[in-house]
């Protein structure tokens, strides 16, 4: 079943109501910024709320075609949002989706017309109390101010060990209990049903606990008391127990037994008491993957996840994507069918093995796969063209633009070479009568075999990641042909137009190729 994708007008619908910002409340980044002289660099992604094709989250089987690509099913979010929301779709369910997509609408439309704040100005008021004067930097500022915080709030309650940290815009406080305190924790009536699903998510499953701070309160420490009083607006979260793990991965292909194995990859187990989840990283935290596995010994399959951090390779030539050869060898095999196996290990020791599956046809593994070759295939050109082409996150294309791509990548990799065997039917082409059809005359008494040779006059232009190039002359080759002429040569006149079919011979060949070599010369 094909993917109901939304078209341009939707998208474009789509991300001008919440001011091209990510929907995810806890999120809102731009998504949209300037790329140098005259590009966009774009990392806002049109979402689905509900998958479009069977195996995706949320997918709904009772959604038509049209329900399932409208502007109603779709949700802008930055790119890594749109990650997660597709790694747990229990978490991040259809009514929570549609509840961001509301209130994003609502804030871009509060702050219409309204100036927002002044990032500079805030920075050089900070930097003012620090130093006593504007824009001047103390050495280990940042650190200090953390680990004065931290000394701050524990302070106020010296059972806790306090650490604070600030990361893409958001500022983080880790507690930790030096020993069992009671702690009473209240839940608003409006989000109780939400916490008591996560909370026994947590108990079951290891599943971290988010919630709003706004939701909840606290009474019998005075440490808590004063960090939820003044974090309405913040995130609450309530973290399983981590034990580190080592995930093991490699291919077989069944038919003859070869093996092709991956990195390590490492992560953390958090455990409940039904299931367990796996969560690591690797090739330098680009490749992710988890899984949630039962602890019933019946239940053999487990809920995998496999996705890649693009926005590593944002702004990166080509040329040397860092990975690239080991992750695409990778999700190319697996779309192949090659068949996957894991084996679990905890500080050295085989705890889980798992039989062959076979993911060719996952949607997470057929669009990498996809995207990775639609890359490789740009690669190959402008390796050929010695042209500088850089990775952009906002790179998109039809299956018929791929399928351009991938035809000329092919022509230059000297790929497009084919027998007779290959050909559905026999090449022609069209010629024009010369005066006294001196050249009908010339193909007619042509009894040998011969080569003929087409050169296109039109050099064609493509967009590789924003980069417009030309290509060199197409050069049609045709070798051991003999040519018919189609229609009444009796009745031919100067200036006709006839059709020449080209009848293949012993040791026919018909290639395609660019004439780089006539291109060098001209540059």
């Amino acid at each position: 079943m094909a993917r109901d994708n939304f078209n341009k007008p939707v998208i474009d619908k789509l991300k001008a109501r919440v001011s091209l910002r990510c929907s995810n409340p806890t999120c809102r980044v731009p998504t949209s910024a300037p790329s140098g002289s005259d590009s966009v660099n774009n990392i806002g992604v049109a979402a689905h709320i509900c998958a479009a094709s069977p195996g995706g989250p949320r997918f709904d089987a009772c959604m038509s075609n049209k329900e399932r690509k409208s502007i109603n099913n779709a949700i802008w979010l930055c790119s890594n949002c749109s990650i997660n929301i597709d790694r747990d779709e229990v978490k991040f369910n259809v009514s929570l989706l549609k509840k961001w997509k509301q209130e994003a609408e609502n804030a871009a439309l509060t702050e219409q017309g309204k100036k927002l704040p002044s990032h500079n100005e805030t920075i050089d008021t900070v930097a003012a109390a620090l130093t006593g004067f504007p824009k001047s930097y103390i050495a280990n500022a940042i650190a200090n101010i953390h680990q004065a915080t931290g000394k701050a709030l524990e302070a106020l309650d010296s059972r806790f060990l306090v650490k604070t940290a600030h990361d893409k815009g958001q500022t983080f406080i880790e507690i930790h209990a030096k020993e069992n305190v009671p702690l009473l924790m209240n839940v608003g009536e409006e989000s109780a049903q939400e916490y008591m699903e996560k909370y026994q998510h947590l108990i079951e499953h290891g599943n971290d606990i988010e919630m709003k701070s706004k939701a909840i309160t606290f009474v019998g420490s005075k440490l808590f008391e004063e960090i939820s009083a003044n974090n309405n607006d913040g995130i609450f979260s309530l973290l399983s127990k981590k034990i580190p793990a080592t995930q093991k991965l490699w291919l077989v292909q069944t038919e003859t037994n070869m093996i092709e194995s991956f990195d390590d990859i490492h992560g953390q187990i958090s455990f409940g008491t039904k299931s367990f989840t796996f969560n690591g990283t690797a090739c330098n935290k680009f490749f992710n993957y988890s899984y949630q596995k039962s602890l019933d010994a019946s239940q053999t399959k487990a809920d995998i996840s496999m996705h890649l951090c693009f926005d590593q390779w944002k702004g990166l030539n080509l040329r040397s994507l860092p990975y690239f050869e080991k992750l695409s060898s990778l999700f190319s095999k697996m779309a192949d069918g090659w068949q996957v196996f894991t084996s679990l290990e905890i500080n050295g020791i085989k705890v889980l093995s798992s039989v062959g599956t076979n993911v060719d046809e996952w949607d997470s593994v057929i669009y990498i796969n996809s995207l990775l070759e639609y890359i490789n295939r740009c690669k190959i050109i402008a390796n050929k063209l010695n042209t500088e082409i850089y990775y952009a996150l906002d790179v998109s294309y039809t299956a018929e633009e791929h399928q351009y791509i991938a035809n000329i990548a092919n022509i230059i990799e000297g790929k497009c070479v084919y027998d007779k065997i290959n050909m559905a039917e026999n090449a022609t082409c069209e010629l024009i009568v010369s005066d006294g059809a001196q050249n009908i005359e010339f193909l007619t008494e042509l009894h040998e075999p011969c080569a003929m040779r087409i050169t296109s006059q039109i050099e064609d232009e493509i967009e590789l990641f924003g980069v417009k190039v030309n290509l060199p002359a197409k050069i049609i080759s045709l070798e051991s042909v003999l040519p018919k002429i189609q229609g009444d040569i009796d009745k031919l006149s100067a200036g006709d137009v006839v059709t020449v079919e080209w009848i293949p011979q012993k040791d026919f060949k018909y290639s395609i190729r660019y004439d780089f070599e006539q291109s060098a010369t001209r540059d």
